[in-house]
């Protein structure tokens, strides 16, 4: 393989997540029927992750490639990783996903079956024992559906050829903790692309298992989401709006989105993404990031 060039190249953004590093690149190298490689972007770890990667490099060597940056955000990451990439087709995968063995043959077999420029795949929980996890699947479908869907805008979890990546300009370089990926796919769609959710493609998920993961994340879409739209020329006052509007129906609309048991800590977390919202179409800057608590 480290004289052709892979058909495939996975671009992985890693941070601080050494040990659920090492499994997850376990998982990613295992797979079979593609000719594939793995580039690993470190976003300016301090923890193991240096040593996780320079251990994988020596153990897969022409298979795996990494390099290390300072802590930019997931999208500027992954744009080093693409621009590494020597495969036809780029994949993004998250370092807290565990793909089967033959998670890039039904991607590529996705692809030429719904004729798309990209194929999204969908996230299985790979645990559902605890509220937080439970939460936060819910919150992810009401984003990417359970259906099939070809007008998708959500999480970059996909694979698109890499010149189509690289004629897009990749993720944007503005440091976004979330919802870059939004803004990415909003712009593939303007140049005409087709993007295609397909859940039958899917990778166990890791999601966070306390409320303080899950109150960052609300967090992190609320402020840095705001910013993406206003990138895309979205109206501050209609976002505040959209924001009023979602949260006034929050009481009914919650019913049908998630269990029972969830249902208040679901409108505890829509009252925290409102005034983060809020805060940010205000008084939002690239200086001042957080809102008072």
């Amino acid at each position: 393989m480290a004289d052709t060039e892979p058909h495939v190249s996975v671009v992985v953004a890693t941070h601080n997540r050494g040990a659920m590093l090492k499994e997850h690149l376990a998982a990613v190298l295992r797979q079979q029927g593609v000719d594939f490689e793995v580039i690993c972007v470190d976003d300016g770890s301090s923890d193991e992750t240096p040593e996780v990667l320079a251990h994988h490099a020596e153990q897969y060597p022409g298979v795996f490639r990494y390099t290390c940056t300072e802590n930019r955000g997931p999208g500027p990451a992954r744009n080093t990783g693409a621009a590494m990439a020597r495969g036809r087709f780029i994949v993004i995968a998250d370092d807290d996903t565990f793909p089967t063995p033959d998670w890039l043959q039904r991607l590529i077999a996705a692809r030429e079956r719904h004729h798309a420029d990209v194929i999204a795949y969908a996230l299985q929980p790979e645990s559902l024992e605890l509220p937080p996890e439970r939460y936060l699947h819910y919150r992810n479908l009401l984003v990417t559906g359970s259906v099939l869907r070809r007008d998708y805008i959500g999480p970059a979890f996909f694979l698109m050829p890499r010149d189509l990546y690289l004629a897009a300009g990749g993720f944007t370089e503005v440091l976004l903790a979330a919802a870059e990926d939004f803004e990415f796919c909003h712009r593939l769609r303007r140049r005409g692309a087709s993007i295609v959710f397909d859940p039958s493609v899917s990778v166990p998920h890791r999601f966070s298992t306390d409320w303080a993961g899950v109150e960052r994340r609300v967090h992190a879409t609320a402020i840095d989401g705001a910013q993406a739209y206003r990138m895309l020329g979205r109206s501050v006052p209609g976002l505040a709006m959209r924001a009023v509007a979602k949260m006034l129906a929050a009481p009914l609309w919650a019913l049908r989105a998630y269990p029972l048991d969830l249902y208040w800590a679901a409108l505890r977390m829509e009252g925290l993404f409102f005034r983060y919202r809020i805060w940010a179409c205000l008084f939002y800057s690239e200086r001042h990031r957080r809102p008072p608590s």
